[in-house]
C-alpha cells in the first residue's frame, strides 16, 4: 500500500493515524431480505486489521466482507453508453442508485433528505431543495423522465408518508424488454482503432459510431487519410480536428460536387452578421456538449492538457471553477477539437443559419 499511494515520508505517526482512520470506516449495507428472514440491517468494519512494517503497510478485510466483495452478483453493471446520454448529473445519480436493485425490482427506502444529499452533493445545501415539493419538481421528476427516455430501465417514484409529510422514498425498477446490449462487430472496432490513431478519444469514437452510418464515417475517414497523405499541400496539423470537420460537413460527398460559392450566395449573407463571432459562439455550445459526452478519464486528460498550456493560474480549471476559466477552457476545447474554421466551413455555417432563418 505504501508503494501504491506513493508514501515516502518518515512520519510513521501520521501513517499510523491514517491507518486507524481507515479502521473506523463502517459499511452500512442495503439489505432487502425475503419476508421469512429477520435481517433488516447490517454493518461491517471495512479494515479490521492494519499493520505498518519497515517498508510496507498491510491491511486485511474481514472474512465475511471478503466473501461479499468478491461475489460478482452483488455488483451492478454500469453501461457507459447510457451514462453519456444523461444531460443532468442528478439523473445519473438516481439511475446508478436504481440499477443496483434491478434484480429485485425495487430499491430500499431512503429518507428523502439523505437521498437528496447523495445525488446533489454540495448543491443539496441550496435553499431551493430544503422542501421536498421543490426537490421533487426540480430534481426527481426531470431525472425520472430522462432515465425512462434514455436508459434501458423504467423507474417510478414511491413515496412513504408520515401523516401528510413524505418521509421516505424508493423506486420501482424494471428493465426494458427491448433493451439489448450494443454489439460492435469487427469492422466497427477497426474504425474505432483508426479514429483513436488520428487522436480522437476512444469514448468520442464510440459515440461517432453510434450516431453515424458506417459508410458516412468510412467516407470521412478515407477523405482525411487522403488529405494527410497529400504532400503537395500544407500539412494537416490536427488530424482529429480535420476528421471531425470532414464528418460534419460530409467532405467525402463534396469532393465530387464542389461547394456552390457563386456571387448570389455571397449576396444572401447579411452584412450585419459577424460570421466568425457567430461561428465561435456556436462552437462554444458544441464544445460544452462534446465535453459532457466524453468518459471521465478523457475529460480529465483534456483538463490537464488545457491547464498545462495556461500561463495564468486564473485561466486554469480548478476545483472551484470560475466563469473566466470555464470560458477559456471551452474556447480552447473548440479550437483543439475542430481547429480554425476554413472558408468552406464558414460558408456552410452561414448557409445553415440562412436556411434556419427562412424556415422560421
Amino acid at each position: 500500500m505504501a508503494t501504491d499511494i506513493g508514501f515516502d515520508s518518515n512520519n510513521r505517526q501520521y501513517l499510523k493515524e491514517s491507518a486507524e482512520a481507515l479502521m473506523s470506516i463502517i459499511f452500512d449495507w442495503d439489505v432487502i431480505a425475503p419476508a421469512d428472514k429477520k435481517v433488516k440491517w447490517k454493518a461491517s468494519v471495512l479494515f479490521p486489521e492494519v499493520e505498518v512494517l519497515s517498508d510496507a503497510v498491510r491491511y486485511q478485510f474481514s472474512s465475511q466482507m471478503r466473501e461479499l466483495m468478491i461475489n460478482p452478483e452483488i455488483y451492478a453493471l454500469i453501461d457507459m453508453n447510457i451514462v453519456r446520454k444523461f444531460r443532468r448529473a442528478a439523473s445519473l445519480g438516481i439511475w446508478e442508485f436504481c440499477v443496483r436493485f434491478e434484480k429485485i425490482k425495487r430499491t430500499s427506502e431512503v429518507p428523502w433528505e439523505k437521498f437528496r444529499d447523495m445525488i446533489l452533493g454540495e448543491s443539496a445545501e441550496h435553499k431551493t431543495y430544503q422542501e421536498y415539493k421543490f426537490f421533487k419538481s426540480k430534481v426527481l421528476n426531470p431525472g425520472i423522465i430522462e432515465i425512462n427516455s434514455e436508459s434501458n430501465h423504467t423507474i417510478s417514484l414511491v413515496e412513504s408518508k408520515i401523516g401528510k409529510r413524505v418521509s421516505m422514498i424508493s423506486f420501482t425498477v424494471i428493465r426494458k424488454i427491448n433493451a439489448e446490449p450494443v454489439v460492435e462487430d469487427a469492422r466497427l472496432a477497426e474504425i474505432v482503432g483508426e479514429l483513436v490513431k488520428l487522436g480522437v478519444p476512444q469514448s468520442e469514437a464510440k459515440k461517432i459510431i453510434r450516431d453515424n452510418s458506417f459508410d458516412t464515417i468510412k467516407g470521412a475517414l478515407e477523405y482525411t487519410k487522403r488529405r494527410i497523405a497529400d504532400k503537395k499541400i500544407a500539412k494537416v496539423e490536427n488530424p482529429a480536428a480535420y476528421f471531425r470537420n470532414a464528418l460534419a460537413n460530409r467532405y467525402a460527398v463534396f469532393e465530387e460536387s464542389s461547394l456552390n460559392t457563386n456571387d448570389d450566395n455571397k449576396r444572401n449573407i447579411p452584412k450585419s452578421i459577424d460570421i466568425k463571432a457567430a461561428y465561435a459562439k456556436h462552437q462554444l455550445v458544441e464544445a460544452d456538449k462534446y465535453f459532457v459526452e466524453l468518459d471521465p478519464d478523457d475529460q480529465a486528460a483534456m483538463i490537464e492538457k488545457y491547464n498545462t498550456q495556461q500561463t495564468s493560474s486564473l485561466l486554469q480549471l480548478k476545483k472551484k471553477v470560475t466563469k473566466v476559466a470555464q470560458a477559456g477552457f471551452f474556447q480552447w476545447l473548440a479550437k483543439e477539437t475542430w481547429g480554425e474554421p476554413t472558408a468552406e466551413e464558414l460558408l456552410e455555417f452561414v448557409q445553415g443559419m440562412l436556411s434556419g432563418h427562412e424556415q422560421s
